[in-house]
């Protein structure tokens, strides 16, 4: 779809059907690890904001096909030893790094380890297996030097305050292009500086790899691109270490390191092998990155790139069962039925919210709604949707209408009524006289299969027996999955593989609740079955550590917030080309992509947010606004169900879950239409058709999408605090956009050169021209052509503020 769909830019994408040479029926535990002395791999029991947003563990690989069900691996079926350790590490490896509030309840079946090294250098892993004994390299790099012994590294890393030099273009994430900002005609504007402590350094380093075939010395050559983050200032001179797949052909003594490039020649190769890199600025460690080079062939891959087709996709998110518009309506028939309707509306990636059975869907009014994320059942569909051959045919639909189906991974807890959590139950107190509430654990099964399944403490909570299971954020409905058992790690990734083969995409929930090293494993195993797959992670705080396993981030704490904040009238504007630039300086590498969303099943809808708590007269004009920024911003477009109706005006609520009891409150009483019925009957037709001419616009445009760079282009406004103009650079193709949050139209002035006609309505929007500006009116939304794009900030003086 659209011009950037067939582009062939600068070998992001080649070669994608290439997967990883590490063979899947070895039980290899995955990719070299790069830390820093400060670091810790560990997988604590709670998964809550206390005990930090990540948990990994290093673990063997699940060997061939994964079973549903499979029988507890022997306790003694792998064993772990550090084989190698810099001079004076006194390092060891562990099950259950200390946790500051309780401890780890160890049932001897771990097959996993957790390791915080302490001294830079090299350490190598041995992991004794039924198969073989493997390695595993890890390169620890030195502790930041304003970090105290004893402190995580996070603690001590910098803060995220600088910016670019204000006006300065900056690219698709953040890279400043330009060095001072402009007026309307190119000329330096005095008085503009950088924001931010110039000294600080910043965020972490990041590179992207970019390797070539040399046939007259018959080798590769692996080029890292390493930048700083904007404003950084490396405490060393900057490094990037390169590691190999310790599973595959090449030898660590075959790469020859000059700077930041490597070299490899192909009489070291017996087939295609995978090297790794990962930056030092002698403070923080940037995201990894990967190339797999091909010997026989002579080409090189790139594992951590998205597909191409991400880059042309908008995404609509349905809470599932609200969808049909009426309780109890929706199921599978009901959403085909809709197919049509979506593709009309030319989204391109459906994302179902979860429909494997759950505890919610069986309540009349539970709270949060039928959400579903609590799963009884990996490997079916709820029945109160249908049969798993009724979503066959639902996907069926979409892919005859050019729509891909993403599905709702929720794999760090399931829920309470698990029949594998039930069998591990082996005394029940009395039923609760609160119809939300689950009777107390007095006694537990600890001969279950399932037993050890499940993340423990050794003490018993407030509701429940010794050694009592933990849910995320303390949530019993939700008890959280025990990734150090091999057995459970293996029933998800039968999970996993099953629902691949349906679907093209995963949204995967709470992703920073499951380690790094099981979404290695899932990454490697959808991508070979699939090449075009996508794994999408909800990680809150965003983090660049995902970025090697996942292809597209939630912005919830950069994007989501700051247009709801600008919809309320708490931000101007110019604050969302803010959070675009924080994403370089947060450490994202340019080949990641980030998700724009106004809002979606967890955060409030941002039509409420401006009409509840915000000071805007006209909340649907807000609304606008804020889905056209994020359709012409640099990221992933999302638009969550309904509000192409304006649902927050015409849906039905829901039902509230304690009606009366002002004590208790959840997602429906914070915002009663954030998981609404749809309303069919009633048609906000130029609502509506602002959505379809957008969302045409987005897919027709060569300079919207993630790819384009972004331009603080130059421009004066007398309203700053509705209207924001920047520019989309492409190189042949630029664009100026404007974006108004107003009620009513609002006026800028821009450079002169700029063509007056709106590309997404084909209208004229000059209100007036002078011989140093071209002067636009807009309502919402202008996208006008452009032969250059003049960088530099905006001048505020009072001006006309209307029409």
């Amino acid at each position: 779809m659209g011009a950037r769909a067939d582009r062939s830019d600068d070998g992001a994408h080649v070669a994608q059907q290439m997967v990883h040479p590490t063979p899947r029926s070895s039980h290899h535990p995955g990719p070299p690890r790069f830390l820093q002395v400060g670091d810790r791999i560990a997988d604590p029991i709670f998964v809550d904001g206390d005990h930090g947003f990540g948990r990994d563990n290093l673990a063997p690989t699940v060997a061939g096909t994964p079973e549903r069900d499979p029988d507890p691996y022997p306790a003694d079926a792998f064993a772990w030893s550090l084989a190698e350790c810099p001079p004076g590490s006194d390092a060891s490896l562990g099950y259950g790094l200390p946790d500051d509030d309780a401890t780890r309840y160890d049932h001897g079946l771990a097959h996993t380890v957790e390791f915080e090294p302490d001294r830079p250098g090299r350490y190598v892993l041995e992991l004794d297996a039924p198969d073989d004994t493997h390695e595993l390299t890890l390169h620890v790099f030195p502790r930041p030097p304003d970090v105290a012994d004893g402190d995580d590294v996070a603690d001590g890393a910098a803060g995220f305050d600088g910016a670019t030099t204000a006006g300065a273009p900056i690219d698709a994430d953040g890279v400043t292009t330009a060095d001072a900002p402009t007026d309307l005609d190119g000329a330096t504007t005095a008085g503009a500086s950088a924001r931010g402590d110039a000294g600080h350094p910043g965020g972490p380093p990041r590179l992207e790899l970019d390797a070539t075939y040399d046939e007259t010395t018959d080798a590769f050559v692996v080029e890292s691109a390493l930048e700083l983050a904007p404003g950084g200032a490396a405490e060393s001179e900057p490094t990037v270490e390169f590691l190999p797949h310790d599973a595959g052909p090449l030898d660590p003594a075959d790469v020859t390191v000059e700077g930041t490039t490597a070299r490899v020649p192909t009489t070291a190769l017996d087939g295609p092998a995978t090297l790794y890199a990962a930056p030092f600025d002698g403070h923080r460690v940037g995201a990894t990155d990967q190339v797999v080079l091909d010997p026989d062939a002579g080409t090189v891959s790139y594992p951590t790139r998205p597909p191409a087709w991400l880059d042309d996709a908008v995404i609509y998110e349905v809470f599932t069962r609200s969808f049909a518009g009426a309780p109890g309506a929706t199921d599978f028939e009901a959403l085909t039925e809709r197919v049509d309707y979506l593709a009309d509306l030319g989204i391109d990636v459906v994302w179902l919210t979860p429909i494997l059975p759950a505890w919610s869907p069986t309540v009349e009014a539970p709270p949060g709604g039928p959400h579903g994320y609590s799963a009884a059942d990996y490997f079916d569909v709820a029945p109160d949707l249908g049969t798993l051959a009724d979503f066959d045919r639902f996907v069926d639909a979409c892919h005859e209408r050019g729509l891909r189906v993403c599905f709702d991974l929720a794999i760090n807890h399931c829920g309470w009524t698990h029949p594998y959590f039930q069998d591990t139950i082996a005394e029940l107190g009395p039923a609760p006289e609160d119809d939300y509430a689950f009777p107390a654990v007095e006694a537990w099964d600890e001969t279950s299969p399932y037993f050890d399944w499940f993340d423990r403490q050794r003490g018993a909570s407030d509701h429940d027996a010794a050694p009592a299971a933990t849910g995320f954020f303390g949530v019993r409905l939700q008890p959280n999955l025990n990734y150090g058992n091999l057995a459970l790690r293996e029933h998800t990734l039968a999970a996993v593989e099953s629902w691949a083969e349906r679907v093209d995409m995963f949204r995967c929930d709470i992703a920073w609740g499951v380690p790094h090293s099981f979404w290695a494993e899932v990454r490697e195993r959808v991508r070979a079955a699939d090449a075009e797959f996508v794994l999408f992670d909800e990680t809150i705080p965003k983090d660049p550590a995902f970025c090697a396993e996942f292809d597209l981030h939630v912005d919830t704490d950069g994007f989501t917030e700051t247009v709801q904040a600008v919809a309320r009238g708490d931000e101007r504007p110019d604050a969302l080309l803010d959070t675009v630039e924080s994403r370089r300086r947060e450490g994202f590498p340019a080949w990641t992509r980030l998700c724009n969303a106004i809002e979606n099943h967890d955060e409030p809808r941002l039509y409420h947010e401006a009409k509840a708590h915000g000071d805007r007269p006209d909340p649907a004009a807000a609304q606008r606004a804020a889905v056209a920024a994020a359709m012409t911003l640099p990221g992933v477009p999302l638009v969550y169900y309904g509000g192409e109706r304006l649902i927050t005006e015409h849906g039905q609520r829901r039902p509230r879950p304690y009606p009366g009891d002002d004590d208790r409150t959840d997602d429906i009483e914070r915002d009663p239409y954030k998981r609404a019925f749809v309303n069919w009957e009633t048609t906000p037709e130029d609502h509506l058709a602002f959505y379809r001419d957008l969302i045409a616009c987005y897919h027709e445009s060569p300079v919207l999408g993630p790819a384009a760079d972004l331009v603080r282009v130059a421009h004066r406004t007398g309203a700053p605090e509705d209207l924001v103009a920047f520019g989309r650079d492409a190189g042949a193709e630029k664009r100026v956009i404007v974006v108004n949050f107003a009620a009513g139209p609002r006026t800028v002035d821009l450079p002169p050169a700029v063509d007056g006609t709106d590309r997404v309505t084909g209208t004229d929007v000059v209100w007036r021209r002078s011989e140093d500006a071209v002067t636009v009116a807009v309502d919402t939304l202008a996208v006008l052509e452009t032969p250059t794009l003049p960088c530099g900030g905006s001048d505020d003086s009072p001006r006309e503020r209307d029409t």
